[in-house]
């Protein structure tokens, strides 16, 4: 790995782990959420620190090149993080929805009982 693309990988990996820490002080953020951000950042740090280590492994799984097996893992991991969002995201509008029908039953009940006091008058 050029040494040029060590220091700004290192510098990236620097930014995006002050940069994560930053959202979760100014609470815009959550820490269990930052979490696998915060470990990304740090594995990028480690890689572009010692990326002779990462290419033997590139070189062991048959990848020609430590930027192929980095960009590969990297997408890996986006794709189980945005599927595990989309669950998530799912289950919200399962719960958001499941309390519209609830508040609405209970704002029929609650129109019901008003006309049925003002009939007994």
């Amino acid at each position: 790995m050029p040494t040029q693309l060590r220091i700004i990988a290192i510098l990236l990996a620097l930014l995006f782990f002050f940069y994560t820490i930053r959202l979760v002080r100014r609470d815009r953020a959550e820490i269990r959420h930052m979490l696998k951000w915060l470990a990304l950042a740090l594995i990028i740090l480690i890689g572009s620190i010692f990326p002779e280590s990462g290419s033997r492994v590139a070189h062991l799984l048959g990848i020609q090149t430590l930027t192929s097996l980095a960009l590969f893992i990297l997408v890996g991991l986006l794709l189980i993080i945005t599927l595990k969002y989309q669950i998530s995201l799912i289950s919200a509008e399962k719960q958001l929805k499941n309390l519209v029908q609830e508040m609405s039953l209970l704002k029929k009940r609650i129109i019901e009982l008003e006309q049925d006091k003002k009939e007994k008058k």
